[in-house]
């Protein structure tokens, strides 16, 4: 059984952001506030339930247009600065060095 991702809460972690289709489009840095594993986020072609271990991140730093202004974070719902994230599209930025995770 894999470990879950609660030694992850308060971390400064680097979250890299994905199209549906798998291209990165960049990414966003904050702190992990709350982490909830197991959570069910979709379906397979089968129909069999897709579950991934999740993390929410706080404090994301604003990132620059190509004129060097901010452009803040906003998550699906339309909230700036903070939203939910897949644990394996996270990496830990402080400590000893660059950890990466899987689900």
């Amino acid at each position: 059984m894999p470990a879950l991702p609660y030694g992850l809460l308060g971390k400064r972690v680097r979250v890299h952001l994905y199209t549906r289709s798998g291209l990165l489009l960049g990414t966003v840095e904050g702190r992990v506030a709350d982490v909830s594993p197991g959570v069910v986020v979709g379906k397979d072609p089968a129909g069999k339930e897709i579950k991934k271990d999740l993390v929410y991140v706080v404090d994301i730093e604003a990132g620059r247009d190509a004129e060097g202004e901010p452009v803040p974070y906003t998550n699906s719902a339309g909230v700036e600065g903070e939203g939910w994230f897949a644990v394996q599209d996270v990496t830990v930025v402080e400590g000893e060095g660059p950890r990466f995770f899987a689900n």
